[in-house]
């Protein structure tokens, strides 16, 4: 089989094309993914800490910090967690349900929770690494 230079010198740009756009890639900032549910969570609790009552402007704010835009809104209230209520003059507030605090444990601090889990363990961490097996691979 014969190829012709024309034919070869269209196959080695087509190949260079795909290494350029795959090195772009490779440039481009790796973006978190985050887990919508948590997402959720993360923001209705920031609403329940903030007493419970946010402006619009508040609202979007936190949307845009945590990488979500304004249809979140409809979501919550349509699934029952978040509540609109109209304010005398015109405006909105936000807050969140009583179904939402229950459902997503917004009173509960999860950075609480991870230190008295870490401070638990650390008792069999401490037996553990004094342990006689382990003592073999520290001797190497």
């Amino acid at each position: 089989m014969v190829i012709s230079a024309e034919e070869l010198r269209k196959s080695l740009t087509a190949v260079r094309r795909i290494i350029e756009e795959l090195e772009e890639k490779l440039e481009l900032p790796e973006t978190e993914e985050v887990d919508p549910y948590i997402r959720r969570r993360q923001i209705l609790q920031q609403i329940y800490w903030a007493q419970n009552a946010v402006g619009r402007d508040e609202l979007m704010i936190m949307l845009e910090s945590n990488g979500t835009n304004y249809a979140w809104i409809g979501q919550q209230v349509k699934k029952g967690y978040l509540f609109l209520s109209p304010i005398p003059g015109g405006g909105s507030r936000y807050s969140v349900t009583p179904r939402a605090v229950r459902e997503q444990r917004l009173e509960e601090d999860d950075r609480e929770e991870v230190f008295a889990l870490s401070r638990a363990s650390e008792g069999s961490f401490a037996e553990d690494w004094d342990n006689e097996e382990d003592s073999v691979y520290d001797a190497l």
